[in-house]
């Protein structure tokens, strides 16, 4: 009799092992939103471009601005091909650093061509508007200064690299698209 139960009880443990104890996923649970081949390509560059980052590394997203994106696309140079601008926060011994580096596409590779350094605790915007008219755009970033309000770096390019064109302060929305 023993002998008997305890076949049926391996057995029966067997069965759960083979069978798993799971409930199977309903059909509504396996159906996910296409993905736009738009969102594709920009993972696709995002990766590309973190990769020539330092390493370690954490990209910061822009609080205002029309994409909740970590990287902003403009053509600041009237070539007709976006440069991005991609601002992250490395740490380092002394403490946490705000840098953005500018980033150019050339034979289908990205290079960084130029690196600034930010200031104040996060980044409010990053973007690529044209204020003066002039058909380039210019870098705007807009750091945030906590109670204090934000500063804004206006940036232009100048040969290969990143001009400060002026430096102020700001208090409350930002509108410059």
């Amino acid at each position: 009799m023993f002998n008997k139960l305890f076949r049926v009880g391996i057995m029966l443990i067997t069965l759960v092992l083979i069978g798993g104890c799971g409930i199977p996923v309903t059909p509504i649970d396996m159906i996910k939103p296409p993905i736009a081949e738009g969102s594709i390509q920009r993972d696709k560059i995002s990766i590309e471009l973190i990769n020539l980052l330092p390493v370690e590394v954490q990209l910061i997203a822009p609080l205002q601005g029309r994409e909740s994106n970590d990287i902003s696309f403009g053509d600041m140079d009237g070539d007709g091909i976006n440069e991005a601008v991609v601002v992250y926060e490395e740490n380092k011994a002394t403490g946490k650093m705000l840098k953005a580096a500018l980033f150019k596409q050339h034979n289908e590779k990205w290079r960084i061509i130029s690196q600034v350094e930010g200031f104040g605790y996060g980044l409010e915007y990053a973007g690529f508007p044209d204020l003066d008219h002039d058909g380039r755009s210019e870098l705007v970033l807009g750091w945030s200064l906590g109670e204090a309000g934000g500063g804004l770096d206006v940036y232009g390019f100048s040969g290969d690299e990143l001009k400060l064109l002026s430096r102020e302060d700001y208090h409350g929305q930002l509108d410059l698209e």
